[in-house]
């Protein structure tokens, strides 16, 4: 009995199907144990799988016909962390388990677990942390290896009733040093949090196979301690085991295979193994040999333990997977996405509202009859909002279908959400379209959105004739949902509706993808329009942003939609941009063909259908005229032009050279980006003077009128931060205080992905990358009596994603970002673009920034 992914299924959203189960509380009492069991199982590994991947259904066969989901119950064990989560229903001989996402909120970890197969000593007992408990432990372990506190597990689970520790302790590992043992001779110890006695049963090796992998954990979690094979644990007489039925060799060979399998997790670097010895002591029966207590002797552990891979589940490409232990633990010690939003106040007329208003005005003007459907299917409806879009399947991501005029999302009072898809013709793709657009939508308003409720949407689909009326495509095949997944009042539609402004205007930052975790920025509403542009319509556009307004995020977010309007290849979309870190960063995002300007001067690129050009302010002309030559190259095909999008900074400005770029009159169609959004406040407010500074003396080829952005910049308020200007007296000592600072990061829980060190010329770069290492390794040995392990490693900024510090020059630095940032020094050789400069540092930095000169 295997689990398998339905593809076949009427809902809008991943089914599983469980096969054939035996239902009803009598009838499975009646079952053989073992099939009882192998159901249960799947059934719920099925349902921890669906409430990790944004909910779903089980679908399972009746077998035994007779079944009457009302008379007979269910039948089936569950653990209490599903309640709440489930709704069930019989249709016919299929049995269905609606299955909600798992609420990490609420229930304060990330991740529903089966099992955590954690294990940790409570008294004289070996016991399974729950997942609240394996969290605690984590993070105690990332926070320090030493002096672990176990506060997680209170003290008195520890230590109450567990007399003399330290003398059963000492008594233990004197047994574990003797030679030899009698036969029942009683010991002068107990079990106790660093002791376990276990008998053995007749199948010795099935035995171990069982019971030490918990012991193990437990131990190498807890304190360390000893497991006793063969000593009675209630009267604590040596027993021992028959030397008849005993391979020694084959059991020690068994005992080390069982432990070095062990799943294991380091926070550390030292990845270190666990420690542990084994022995066989002799028993002895009147003098002679009787047979052998095995004894385990295990080492506390320096990070964590597992028995065995916790039992954790996920769907992942049509799949049902058991989450590795590292995925696991990744998982749950995750810090939570920070949503940069502002609230959005949503208010519910009593009627329907149709919006945004434009769109729907444009396309009832464009398709006759569309405004007659859509006002008879309001007709049942008394309350909600209509949201329209072109295409939801491009708004999600998705490749737009042909001969769709529009999707519109309803959500109704209580209803269930319903997402309508209008065609102009129609082929056998409609249904699978519609599914996969309506699911998409789901899983991104619970796992991206954090929707929390329950939640589904049906798709409806209608075909638009020329002569204005409309068939429904779907049909009575339709999915019928429990009550409780309608939209019940008017808290649950706005919530839904938070989540929806959340998917849209929602994105992973830079620093998410480097540090591994999920940051989650919301777009300004200026960014929005530009990204919700018809692109038909706009083929050129010239996008004006001020330092940390977001254009390299827009640019690749608008790359991500030309794909899905025009079905693109990454051969077909090239992004040009200066400097070779952001082109080999760009690239590595697999939605075009990244090159730098000299590359894209120097080749041709017949391919090409449409280019986005970043950071254009910092081009040259030394290689020839790059802009007529993009301008060519996407108008060259039978005058189906592609997309030219230009996105620049003239704050930035970092040379006195032309750039190529047209007269900024001549920049049309064009629009601003005037919301800073990456800084903290202490850096933007930093940002603001020295913006100030470049409007009063803007370098000669800045165009006067691009300098008015400034009066319409807006700044973020409330992101926490810092910014110092750190002054030293010579070469000396500015080295001395980098290493110092980065050292004092690392160990407060910064990671060398955070930082970056930025110099004005890139022949600085590898001077001073020898000289930080040296004072940072003289640091690292300075300290290593605290038990420090910060030897880190420094790279230059064409390998964003490494566990380094990024060492580069300002300009090469362009367009990226990093948590901290380091400006060493900073001059500019052209004194009339210095404050461009120290502009385009700053504003490198999200979260703190330091600047470091040496005093004159």
């Amino acid at each position: 009995m295997s689990l398998k992914t339905d593809l076949e299924t009427n809902f809008a959203e991943c089914v599983l199907d469980a096969g054939k189960v035996i239902l009803g509380n009598e009838q499975r009492n009646k079952m053989d144990p073992q099939l009882q069991e192998k159901q249960n199982k799947v059934i719920l590994h099925a349902i921890c799988a669906l409430m990790n991947s944004g909910g779903g259904v089980v679908k399972a066969e009746i077998e035994n016909k007779e079944y009457n989901y009302e008379i007979h119950g269910v039948g089936l064990h569950l653990p209490s962390i599903f309640n709440g989560y489930l709704d069930e229903m019989q249709q016919g001989d299929l049995f269905l388990i609606f299955v909600k996402s798992w609420n990490a909120e609420a229930s304060g970890v990330r991740l529903a677990t089966l099992c955590s197969n954690l294990y940790y000593r409570h008294k004289t007992s070996t016991n399974v942390m729950n997942s609240h408990e394996a969290l605690a432990f984590l993070k105690e372990k990332t926070q320090t290896l030493r002096n672990i506190n176990y506060s997680y597990l209170s003290p008195q689970k520890v230590r109450v009733g567990v007399q003399n520790e330290g003398n059963i302790k000492a008594s233990a590992a004197a047994l574990f040093d003797r030679a030899h043992l009698q036969y029942l001779e009683k010991l002068n110890f107990t079990n106790s949090t660093h002791v376990e006695f276990k008998m053995l049963s007749t199948e010795v090796s099935q035995c171990f196979k069982e019971s030490l992998p918990s012991c193990v954990s437990a131990f190498a979690n807890t304190e360390g301690g000893f497991v006793f094979f063969g000593v009675h644990d209630e009267t604590h007489q040596v027993i021992g085991c028959k030397k008849e039925r005993l391979d020694l060799t084959a059991l020690r060979a068994s005992i080390d295979h069982c432990i070095k399998k062990l799943p294991v997790h380091h926070f550390c670097t030292q990845k270190r193994e666990i420690k542990y010895a084994v022995k066989f002591l002799e028993v002895h029966n009147q003098g002679a040999l009787h047979g052998y207590v095995c004894a385990v002797k295990v080492e506390p552990f320096c990070c964590a333990v597992f028995a065995e891979v916790p039992s954790s589940w996920q769907v992942k490409d049509n799949h049902v997977r058991q989450l590795s232990t590292k995925e696991w633990v990744a998982w749950m010690t995750e810090a939570d996405p920070g949503q940069g939003a502002e609230s959005t106040v949503i208010v519910f007329s009593d009627r329907v509202v149709y919006t945004p208003d434009s769109l729907y005005k444009e396309l009832i003007s464009q398709h006759k009859g569309l405004r007659d459907l859509i006002n008879r299917e309001m007709r049942s409806v008394s309350r909600g909002i209509l949201i329209f879009s072109r295409s939801w399947a491009v708004d999600l991501g998705l490749p737009e279908k042909q001969g769709v005029i529009c999707d519109a999302l309803l959500l109704s009072q209580n209803n269930i959400p319903l997402l309508y898809t209008i065609l102009s013709e129609c082929d056998e793709g409609w249904k699978d379209y519609s599914l996969r657009v309506a699911c998409s939508l789901k899983l991104k308003l619970v796992n991206t959105g954090g929707y929390t409720g329950k939640l589904c949407i049906t798709p409806l689909v209608f075909l638009l004739n020329p002569d204005r009326t409309a068939n429904a495509l779907h049909g009575s095949d339709l999915q019928i949902y429990p009550e409780s997944y309608n939209l019940t009042t008017t808290q649950h539609m706005e919530a839904l509706l938070q989540s929806l402004v959340i998917v849209l205007l929602g994105f992973r930052s830079f620093l998410s993808e480097e540090l591994g975790s999920e940051v989650l920025n919301l777009l300004t509403d200026k960014q929005y329009e530009l990204l919700s542009k018809n692109l038909r319509k706009t083929r050129e556009l010239f996008v004006h942003g001020l330092p940390g307004s977001g254009k390299t995020i827009l640019a690749l977010r608008i790359m991500e939609k030309i794909r899905n309007v025009f079905c693109c290849q990454p051969g077909d979309i090239l992004y040009v941009c200066e400097n070779q870190p952001l082109m080999k960063f760009v690239s590595k995002k697999n939605i075009c063909q990244a090159v730098t300007r000299k590359t894209f001067m120097k080749n041709n690129f017949e391919r090409t259908q449409h280019i986005i050009i970043d950071e254009a302010q910092n081009f040259r002309t030394e290689d020839g005229d790059w802009y007529e030559k993009a301008r060519t190259i996407t108008r060259r095909e039978n005058g189906n032009r592609g997309i030219l999008w230009i996105f620049l900074d003239y704050f930035q400005t970092s040379h006195l050279s032309c750039n190529g770029l047209p007269h900024f009159l001549d920049q049309d169609p064009k629009e601003e980006l005037t919301r800073v959004v990456r800084n903290a406040d202490p850096i933007a407010n930093y940002l603001q003077k020295v913006m100030q500074e470049v409007t009063e003396n803007p370098p000669p080829n800045l165009p006067p009128a691009c300098l008015e952005m400034v009066h319409e910049a807006k700044w973020a308020q409330g992101v926490p931060g810092s910014f110092e200007i750190l002054r030293c007296s010579d070469l000396e000592e500015m080295v001395v205080q980098l290493a110092e600072r980065c050292q004092f990061l690392l160990r407060n829980a910064y990671s060398p992905k955070d930082i970056a060190v930025l110099f004005s010329k890139a022949s600085e770069v590898e001077i001073y990358k020898e000289k930080l290492l040296r004072a940072m390794r003289r640091r690292r040995m300075s300290q290593l009596d605290e038990g420090n392990d910060l030897l880190v490693r420094i790279k230059d900024a064409t390998d964003m994603e490494g566990n380094h510090i990024v060492l580069d020059s300002v300009r090469r630095f362009s367009g990226l970002e990093r948590n901290i940032v380091f400006g060493v020094n900073p001059v500019a050789a052209e004194p009339a673009v210095s404050h461009n400069l120290l502009l385009c540092l700053a504003s490198r930095a999200k979260k703190h920034l330091y600047i470091l000169k040496v005093s004159i």
